[in-house]
């Protein structure tokens, strides 16, 4: 705004020119974005110019799967659901790398689907993100360190021992636990010498071994990577690597042992970024990291979230400064920056949808799934199945709306 009024202060001109040309999307594709969007209250449209109006295209908004039993099992049967569809695409012939996955966030869709699509024989980029302590394997590397830090920690030895690192089973544990006049470790040492002996010398390599040559010694030693492998499938394979090129990366940067390296860890270095634009295998990211990126097919599969789920706790700027989001506060101030800051969420929100649904150059399926039996009104898949309803050339039934060209 200021640019612009400098600008006419000194008699020039500005001039908008829309960019409303698409030279990505099909007709069928760009059609359900300008019928819905300029139906959608509050937003602004530009209506598209399609240049590809002849090509063949495909969108289809599936009906809402209601989760009716347990909400795991349910979901376990959604995310299958899709990754049928993933593979059914990929066996008539489309390659993994042109097909896209877009979430709101990668909690609890992103994971589950890698690891069904690589059940299916299908080439996977995976996520743009990678949380490392999400992964099994992950986990039982850091309890062993947490143990090495702590020896007294019976919880985190536990979990050690029953890891594909050592395999006990619950009676194991029972027995180390039962009937003892001494720590657990003692008991170990008793019942199960050679797994003591294992423990023992772990510990002796953490007490002198950075945590890349310590990590690096404990995969390498007893066939403990195959171990692990064969306990967790390929899928494992990826993160393991990550995590050793994590903690080479700290070894080569930052000071300190396994108690410095395991804070660090936690704080912010579990979590690996990695670029999708240009990888091999069916690619998985949020709405927000598709920015600039495209495919020949996508699935919107996370539509029923809305930013009523969860709202920020900074909620907008008061005359003061920062207001905060306490649990109750019912003053005028409050509820008027609380709305405020709702309205910027929602606007980000519909905007995001938006960049979703323009990823896609040919076929774009929309999908959802629900963990009650009400939906909110002002999510994605609610508002996208009430309004496309109404559009002219569309076949629609109780499981899909169909747009096609």
């Amino acid at each position: 705004t200021a640019i612009a009024d400098n600008i006419k202060n000194n008699l020039r001109i500005i001039q908008e020119i829309p960019l409303a040309q698409s030279f990505r999307s099909t007709a069928p594709i760009l059609r359900t974005v300008d019928y819905f969007f300029n139906r959608l209250p509050d937003f602004t449209n530009n209506d598209h110019k399609i240049f590809r109006a002849d090509a063949p295209g495909l969108v289809e908004l599936h009906s809402l799967k209601l989760s009716e039993e347990k909400t795991a099992v349910a979901r376990r049967e959604y995310i299958k659901s899709i990754a049928d569809k993933i593979a059914n695409l990929v066996a008539n012939g489309m390659a993994p790398s042109d097909i896209m996955v877009l979430v709101q966030r990668r909690a609890p869709f992103a994971a589950p689907l890698v690891n069904e699509l690589k059940r299916r024989a299908v080439s996977v980029a995976g996520s743009d993100r990678i949380i490392l302590p999400e992964f099994p394997a992950i986990r039982d590397l850091l309890n062993l360190t947490r143990f090495c830090i702590n020896p007294n920690d019976d919880y985190a030895l536990a979990c050690t021992l029953k890891s594909p690192l050592f395999r006990f089973s619950e009676d194991d544990l029972f027995k180390i636990c039962l009937n003892r006049d001494s720590n657990i470790l003692s008991r170990i040492k008793e019942l199960y010498p050679n797994d003591y002996n294992k423990l023992q010398q772990i510990l002796d390599w953490s007490t002198v071994l950075a945590p890349y040559s310590f990590f690096t010694k404990i995969l390498n030693t007893n066939d403990n990577r195959g171990k692990i492998i064969v306990a967790l499938g390929t899928q494992v394979i990826e993160p393991l690597e990550e995590f050793l090129t994590i903690c080479l990366s700290y070894e080569r940067t930052q000071s300190g042992m396994l108690k410095q390296w395991l804070k660090w860890f936690i704080e912010g270095g579990s979590e690996i970024k990695r670029e999708l634009s240009s990888a091999e295998g069916v690619r998985i990211t949020t709405v927000h990291g598709s920015k600039g990126l495209e495919a020949a097919a996508v699935f919107l599969i996370d539509t029923i979230r809305t930013p009523r789920d969860k709202p920020g706790k900074v909620i907008g700027i008061s005359e003061n400064g920062w207001l905060w989001s306490p649990r109750q506060n019912n003053s005028d101030k409050w509820g008027i920056a609380a709305e405020r800051a709702m309205r910027e969420q929602l606007a980000e929100y519909w905007r995001l949808l938006y960049v979703a649904m323009t990823r896609a150059r040919d076929m774009l399926f929309i999908h959802g799934f629900c963990t009650t039996k009400n939906p909110p009104l002002d999510a994605w898949h609610t508002k996208l199945w009430e309004i496309l309803q109404s559009m002219s050339d569309v076949e629609a039934n109780d499981d899909v709306i169909t747009i096609k060209q």
